[in-house]
């Protein structure tokens, strides 16, 4: 008996020192590919010709003006900030006021003054979930904080709360900390950093409570009938209140969802890892510039609607296709009318047939989108 237990020891070690083997063995496959891209990088580098030196002389002389510039642009952006912030905090002291019989929200003037205003802007359509509305009512303030030294580094947001029955957080934040590409003016986020939020038992509504799964039948099924887990859900407080960098790694999943993102099939798991991040900052760079830019100084407008792009059109367009359909409707209708009338039936139920077959159709076009999103 002991010399089995022996073997299997020896076994399972040997089977260890193999799986080592080739795990160092990918890293060193990884290492190569990656020196190969750096030296094909270093061959495509030529030695710069006389004209070309001297024309990126001339560029780095531009490009002193350039900053120069910027730095104008900067003291204006603080001056003019310090300016705008008395008329900000107007808004804030009337929204607060709290009359006789006011609702306990964070905005009793208006209530949901904040949740209404990103329910019209365009960038929160799909992380705005109907059980994040409840918390957002709390919202009292959004407020910005613009990098004074440089604009292109970054800027932070204050979302204020008041008292509430989901966290105890009076204020949530998020910084965004970025660089500029001074040829291109394009925008490089290189951090994202959020307040962690600390819910109160049973009020996180990032996750929803299922029932737990039971194999086997019996008593052991009784007994853990009616427990519940918790799993997560999709939730603006998920998606905004998260911190990000560059060097994070995501789920295996979450890469596997995504696969689909990616073009080049001999990308590896760390280089889709990479381009997976970088695309979420990206997108969280900008929904946070929408709070900046546009949210937080003309908020009043997105509450009531104005500033909405496109909201009239859409409806009109709405309008111009259902009387294109009307017009189609009775064209059709005055074409059965000229035929006589014993075909006349029959052309009804073909239309009622093909009507069905149209529906079953677009469901199963519908299936196939969602097992789609579903794979990507």
């Amino acid at each position: 008996m002991g010399r089995v237990k022996k073997g299997n020891a020896e076994e399972a070690l040997l089977a260890a020192k193999a799986e080592k083997k080739e795990e160092k063995k990918e890293e060193e496959k990884k290492e190569e590919k990656k020196e190969e891209k750096k030296e094909e990088k270093d061959e495509e580098k030529e030695e710069d010709s006389p004209a070309v030196k001297h024309l990126k002389e001339i560029d780095d002389k531009y490009l002193e003006l350039e900053k120069e510039y910027e730095a104008e642009v900067q003291k204006l952006l603080v001056k003019f900030g310090k300016q705008q912030e008395p008329l900000l905090d107007e808004r804030r002291t009337i929204l607060t006021a709290a009359g006789d019989n006011a609702p306990s929200t964070g905005t009793p003037a208006l209530s949901g003054f904040w949740l209404k205003a990103l329910q019209h802007h365009p960038a929160f359509e799909e992380s705005l979930q109907d059980w994040d509305e409840p918390v957002l009512e709390y919202l009292t303030d959004v407020q910005r904080v613009h990098n004074e030294e440089d604009q292109h580094k970054g800027f932070t947001l204050k979302f204020c709360f008041r008292e509430n029955p989901y966290f105890e957080h009076k204020e949530l934040t998020k910084e965004y900390v970025t660089e500029s590409n001074p040829y291109c003016g394009e925008i490089d986020v290189k951090e994202i950093k959020a307040t962690e939020i600390q819910w109160k038992a049973g009020k996180d509504v990032t996750v929803e409570r299922v029932a737990k799964k039971v194999k086997g039948g019996g008593a052991k099924k009784q007994k853990q009938k009616g427990k519940e887990k918790e799993e997560p859900r999709p939730s603006f407080f998920r998606e905004f209140f998260r911190s990000m960098h560059p060097q994070m790694q995501l789920p295996q999943e979450a890469l596997e969802e995504a696969g689909a993102m990616f073009d080049e099939e001999d990308m590896d798991m760390d280089e889709q890892n990479a381009q997976l991040i970088s695309y979420l900052m990206d997108n969280d760079h900008e929904i946070g510039t929408a709070f900046r830019d546009s949210i937080i100084p003309f908020a009043i407008r997105w509450y009531t609607g104005e500033a909405s792009p496109d909201e009239g059109d859409d409806e009109d367009d709405d309008e111009d296709s259902e009387e294109e359909l009307d017009d189609d409707d009775d064209e059709s209708e005055e074409e059965d009318s000229e035929e006589d009338e014993r075909p006349k039936g029959k052309a009804k139920a073909s239309a009622k047939k093909g009507g069905k077959a149209a529906a079953k159709a677009g469901a199963g076009a519908g299936q196939a989108k969602e097992e789609e999103c579903k794979q990507q």
